[in-house]
């Protein structure tokens, strides 16, 4: 059996923010097959513990709802890439999924105190909650201008352009890149 680690981080997860996970858990090789990683519940394990998102309890990961946030946040990204704005009815769903019961706590750190708002219960909506507003976090700071979808029509990964000119097409040159090298090499030979 595959360890945990293996099924989140060798595949490029855990990288980003959770929500670009969430957006790629839908997962194309770049040949045309599709993993859907919600329905592994070893990956699903990974993402919640890489994202701090734990402790939701088994039954209550609501698994239809990640898969229609999913949606969402892919279509988000799509946008995005494409330096398009999302309409009101996605921010208004996505505002939706923030609204849940929280209070504010102070905590102490090494660094002093922090203000932190903490759910009045840790179910699944609270995990949708936590994804959704990573997506917030990213708007609010301006780097999603960064978020790009790999060219590879067989692909099509969330990726975040660290490039100083924002240009990179590929989520891996080595893979999808190196692909997209071969076919119009090919092309040009015939």
């Amino acid at each position: 059996m595959p360890v945990t680690s293996d099924i989140f981080y060798s595949k490029g997860y855990g990288q980003v923010a959770p929500w670009v996970d969430l957006a790629n858990s839908e997962e194309w090789d770049g040949f045309g097959k599709l993993t859907d990683h919600l329905v592994n519940p070893l990956w699903l394990a990974a993402f919640l513990k890489h994202w701090k998102l734990r402790p939701v309890p088994r039954p209550s990961i609501p698994v239809r709802e990640l898969k229609r946030l999913r949606i969402l946040l892919r279509s988000a990204a799509e946008r995005f890439a494409a330096g398009r704005r999302l309409p009101h009815a996605d921010l208004a769903k996505l505002n939706a999924a923030l609204n849940v019961p929280a209070r504010q706590q102070f905590v102490e750190n090494q660094n002093g105190f922090r203000a932190e708002l903490v759910p009045l219960k840790r179910d699944g909506r609270w995990l949708l909650a936590r994804v959704a507003a990573s997506l917030g976090e990213m708007l609010t700071n301006g780097v999603v201008r960064r978020i790009k979808t790999c060219a590879n029509s067989g692909c099509r990964w969330v990726f975040f352009d660290k490039t100083k000119a924002r240009t990179k097409r590929w989520c891996n040159d080595r893979t999808c890149g190196n692909r997209a090298r071969v076919r119009r090499a090919r092309a040009a030979q015939r």
